[in-house]
């Protein structure tokens, strides 16, 4: 494979991931009118859209220097290439492929993540059935679609480096085991891609126990909680994650009153007293 045809495939790449990038920001734009009266869902969205514009330019930078560098390959333009070099499919049908059924897994979890808490709001949940409820559905079909994502994301570096390997195409890395014969780009892959996870953290964090709005006539509501509520602690204990308060409320006594530390504005803080079920 000569140098040409070994740097156009990155070049293609690129090109593909900036208009994916440009297809999200284009996306945005028409979604984030819709969420105006969320303000924590067109926050998030207002920054993602921000990060997108932000990697189309960098990758349109990255491109451009590329391919206006004679040293790489005969000059093209920038403009011409992205409308003309945009489908690999038909040459890197695994890869391809691999990408593809990722974009769909990922689809049906946050499709998932929808139908959890409609689940538990509706009853059809472990309280309603001990198996077979759409939140039961929901878990086992979620964690089965994390494992193949898992499996992806394991499997792509390798697969990549086994197309290039298929064409003939040497490691021009300059790194010094790759320089000495010994590959580890495949491995430094899947090192990066678990490092970028772990450094953003679980989706399950410490966070504040915000309060929803409460049933009428439960404890909650007579205890006047009010949505936005941040519940603290209670009986003197300070909650770390919304098992506490769980526990606390499972292990009470009908009847039993609890001590509830309530955050209202920032300088706010109530006790509040509720009667447990």
């Amino acid at each position: 494979m000569t140098s040409s045809q070994s740097l156009n495939r990155l070049h293609t790449q690129l090109a593909q991931m900036i208009a994916l990038e440009v297809g999200i920001e284009q996306r945005l734009e028409r979604l984030i009118p819709e969420v105006s009266n969320h303000i924590g869902t067109i926050s998030l969205l207002e920054n993602v859209k921000n990060l997108s514009r932000d990697h189309r330019q960098a990758l349109e930078t990255r491109l451009r220097n590329l391919i206006d560098n004679p040293s790489n390959y005969e000059s093209q333009n920038v403009t011409s290439f992205l409308t003309n070099g945009l489908s690999m499919d038909e040459n890197y049908p695994v890869s391809a492929s691999l990408q593809a059924v990722y974009t769909l897994l990922n689809q049906a979890i946050i499709g998932y993540s929808v139908l959890h808490p409609l689940a538990t709001r509706f009853l059809d949940s472990p309280y309603a059935a001990t198996e077979g409820t759409s939140f039961h559905l929901t878990r086992q079909h979620t964690e089965n679609y994390v494992q193949a994502i898992q499996q992806i994301s394991r499997l792509i570096h390798d697969v990549v480096i086994w197309e290039l390997d298929e064409e003939e195409c040497e490691c021009q890395c300059g790194c010094i085991s790759c320089r000495s014969g010994i590959c580890l780009c495949s491995h430094a892959g899947r090192a990066f891609l678990s490092n970028a996870w772990a450094a953003v953290g679980p989706i399950s964090t410490n966070e504040l126990l915000y309060v929803q709005h409460p049933k009428k006539n439960t404890p909650a509501a007579n205890a006047g909680l009010h949505k936005g509520d941040v519940i603290l602690g209670a009986n003197g204990k300070d909650f770390n994650s919304f098992w506490d308060i769980f526990s606390v409320l499972e292990n009470a006594k009908s009847g039993e009153e609890i001590r509830l530390l309530v955050r209202r504005a920032p300088d706010v803080v109530e006790e509040i007293a509720m009667v447990c079920l």
